[in-house]
């Protein structure tokens, strides 16, 4: 089945959720057929509860031993769970079969497996045996978008729609290709046209509302989420996007309230309680602002980014309020217990971090962190830039301290260096990386100092410029 949205808001699931989670809640399970659970398993994975579809996985085992559901839920729990090569495991154990639902979980196995020709390859086979209108095309054309081939899924809804024009899962997929290729007003054209039909569609707000976020249209965004919630007060990711609209507009009062009430219902989730960290700096409230953060540390998991944004934010408040020590603390713990990925570190436009997941991005921010591979250096480079450009400039030295021994070329890094020497009163230490930076021919040094560049400059004469300013 190609679970949408949709699916899982239909009175029917409503009610099989409903008894199911009863259930649940009792610990006593009856009878649940294996559709039925399937149907559970993909909506809770499609929530990303991972828990609770492995709940739902025991439960099938124990209702149905010998069912061959039961290795294709694995399957896309393993998925879900990010062990693509488990999942390769368990499907090779099941036998392979030439019918479209075990090509998609394959399909799907090679894409988490970054193998994306072979992927491809499944997701054209299965589109040149159905017709439009049948279930598995549009699950195949998803796989082509996933492995990044928008032009060719594109191609085939448009040479399908030749002979069903008004085909609305044809129009939806058209519609998420041109969101792939960041071709805004046409996907919106489209979801105007599927709500002039269906205006109760939370679905089509919710698609129309997210494409104006990612373009940064928040207004907009927040009109069609509010739409979403008028028809349906119960979806919550409606409600949610909702806060961060309210949060992005500036009406931080109003965001705090929304937060407050995931906050208050998850109090274990740490997103809520960063926007409300981050409303409470932009109201200038820095003390509650700084007990936000502290609260933040106090739940989220070490070795996260997450936990390392807020030991930043935390930091930066810290020196606002002129606590040094406190300040430089608080940011050498941040360096050293940093986490792998630090890619959140490059999207730094307002002064205090902002924490991302995949709901919250807008295009501009995923066009930083998708262009390359970022390596631990270059984001920790661009943090310590940031900090430089708000003036925080002895926690800026640390990271720059840390870095610079697993640097390839310091050039840059000894520029900055220099610079923070000598405007924190400590002029008589910069000659040692002023030439450094000199001999690897930074431009950046001269744009600090505000000196014309000269690529034959000694250093001497660099610093004698630089006492003349």
């Amino acid at each position: 089945m190609n679970y949408e949205k949709g699916f899982f808001e239909t009175p029917e699931f409503r009610e099989l959720l409903k008894k199911y989670e009863q259930a649940r809640a009792m610990n006593v399970f009856p009878y649940f057929g294996i559709e039925e659970l399937v149907d559970l398993l993909s909506y809770y994975l499609f929530m990303d509860k991972c828990d609770n579809a492995e709940e739902v996985l025991t439960v099938a085992r124990q209702l149905h031993p010998t069912a061959p559901e039961n290795a294709k839920m694995e399957i896309k729990l393993m998925l879900s769970k990010g062990e693509p090569k488990r999942a390769l495991e368990i499907f090779e154990g099941i036998g392979y079969k030439g019918d479209d639902e075990t090509m998609i979980l394959h399909a799907e196995i090679l894409l988490a497996l970054k193998d994306f020709k072979k992927a491809r390859e499944i997701a054209l086979a299965i589109i040149n045996k159905n017709l439009p209108g049948m279930e598995n095309i549009y699950e195949a054309l998803e796989i082509l978008l996933d492995c990044g081939f928008a032009l060719d899924a594109l191609f085939i809804c448009e040479q399908a729609l030749k002979h069903t024009p008004d085909n609305r899962g044809l129009l939806e997929v058209k519609a998420e290709c041109y969101i792939e290729m960041q071709m805004t007003n046409e996907a919106i054209g489209i979801y105007n046209k599927l709500l002039d039909e269906d205006p109760y569609s939370t679905f089509y707000w919710e698609q129309l509302g997210h494409i104006y976020y990612m373009i940064g249209r928040y207004g907009k965004a927040l009109e069609c989420f509010e739409y979403e919630s008028t028809i349906n007060d119960e979806i919550e990711y409606a409600r949610m996007m909702q806060a961060y609209c309210y949060y992005f507009v500036g009406d931080y009062c109003k965001a705090k309230e929304m937060f407050g009430w995931f906050s208050s219902k998850y109090p274990m989730s740490v997103m809520p309680q960063f926007y409300i960290a981050l409303s409470l700096y932009h109201e200038g409230k820095l003390q509650e602002s700084l007990d936000a953060f502290k609260g933040i540390i106090d739940i989220a998991p070490e070795g996260t980014i997450e936990m390392m944004l807020a030991r930043i934010n935390k930091a930066v408040i810290l020196d606002t309020m002129g606590e040094d020590a406190r300040a430089e603390d608080a940011v050498s713990i941040a360096i050293m217990m940093h986490p792998e990925n630090m890619k959140q570190l490059l999207l730094h436009d307002t002064h205090l971090y902002e924490l991302h997941d995949k709901e919250n991005l807008t295009f501009k921010e995923m066009s930083i962190l998708e262009q390359k591979e970022w390596s631990i250096e270059e984001e920790m480079y661009d943090w310590g830039t940031h900090l430089v450009e708000h003036n925080h400039l002895r926690l800026a030295l640390r990271v720059f301290r840390y870095i610079r021994p697993f640097s390839q070329d310091p050039t840059e890094i000894d520029a900055y260096i220099a610079y923070i020497l000598w405007k924190t009163g400590e002029p008589e230490r910069i000659e040692p990386a002023v030439e450094n930076a000199l001999n690897g021919k930074s431009d950046m040094l001269f744009k600090l100092f505000g000196i014309s560049y000269d690529a034959n400059m000694m250093p001497q004469e660099f610093i004698d410029k630089v006492n003349k300013k």
